[in-house]
């Protein structure tokens, strides 16, 4: 199987760094597209993004640059931006890129307006494009400082899917490979909302046999939403995957995620009203609720956990 001749990361986040960290170890062209000329700078100069990864030296072969123009000529194109971000991004990507650039979307949650899968999206966006989806229990910090991880990468076209973990994959991170791209979607956003519930339960001192009930509990709601867009048509294997299952336990089980944290500092609050104002964070799971409570309408679903953070956030 070929290697990747160039890798492009999109967004220079945190996860964009990390993931750009991951390609420079197996590709020698790595490059990474922001929009920030200073870090870009800082990243291609000094081989740091302290905003965003303190402490970590990148890759010497790993460049950085805001002049979008380039991306057209990587292989493949790896989307790390925030779900709000998303539907922006494709549209100004769409101006720079051919059909011949694959893409493999990290981003987690769901498109807006109408609300949708990333995939069903990018069907009206960009439908000519190879493309491809990666999750797992993967903390930045973790990936771009070389300790162990795993990761699941979803497409229509297994080949792909192969070819693509075949290309990241290494002794630091291992990948396994479906092709249920809307169970591998579902579980990305899900997974942030079953985490603020965590947070709020470990506000409450419900303990560790209340939180594993949880995973079995979000399990299961993964799984309806999913069959209910078209997921699982063959198999519940992917729910035993690192992008679903393994996900969902680092995210529900670590203070170091940012939709835990927000549960947790929620349930100690003692003027929610207060707190839910004045929060100023990025938290995922919060967005992904919204939107989540409209499918659950759309297709009369009974989602206990996502139904009862409505009373509590919405």
């Amino acid at each position: 199987m070929n290697r990747f001749k160039s890798i492009a990361v999109y967004g220079g986040g945190s996860f964009g760094t990390s993931l750009a960290f991951i390609a420079a170890r197996v590709c020698k062209n790595v490059t990474l597209f922001l929009r920030d000329e200073e870090i870009a700078k800082e990243i291609t100069d000094k081989k740091t993004n302290t905003k965003y990864l303190e402490d970590i030296k990148l890759p010497s072969n790993l460049h950085a640059t805001t002049e979008l123009d380039k991306i057209k000529d990587f292989e493949l194109i790896i989307i790390a931006v925030p779900s709000y971000a998303f539907d922006d991004a494709i549209k100004l990507l769409k101006t720079h890129i051919s059909n011949d650039n694959i893409l493999l979307v990290t981003t987690k949650g769901f498109a807006r307006n109408p609300t949708e899968l990333f995939s069903d999206r990018l069907k009206t966006l960009l439908p000519n494009n190879p493309l491809a989806f990666l999750a797992g229990p993967n903390f930045a910090k973790e990936l771009a400082k070389n300790l162990p991880a795993s990761a699941s990468i979803a497409s229509l076209d297994v080949d792909l899917a192969n070819k693509i973990a075949y290309n990241l994959n290494s002794k630091f991170f291992t990948i396994s490979v479906s092709d249920d791209i809307v169970t591998l979607q579902v579980a990305g956003a899900l997974k942030n909302i079953f985490a603020i519930k965590s947070g709020i339960d470990m506000a409450k001192g419900q303990g560790k046999n209340a939180r594993a009930t949880l995973m079995v509990s979000a399990l299961k709601e993964i799984a309806m939403l999913s069959k209910a867009l078209g997921g699982m048509n063959s198999s519940s294997d992917i729910l035993l995957e690192a992008g679903v299952v393994g996900d969902l336990i680092l995210t529900c089980y670590s203070k170091e995620s940012r939709n835990t944290k927000f549960g947790y500092l929620l349930g100690i609050s003692k003027d929610k009203q207060k707190f839910l104002a004045e929060y100023k964070e990025l938290v995922e799971g919060r967005e992904a609720l919204k939107l989540v409570l409209e499918l659950i309408e759309k297709y009369d679903l009974n989602m206990p956990i996502v139904s009862s953070l409505s009373n509590i956030i919405v």
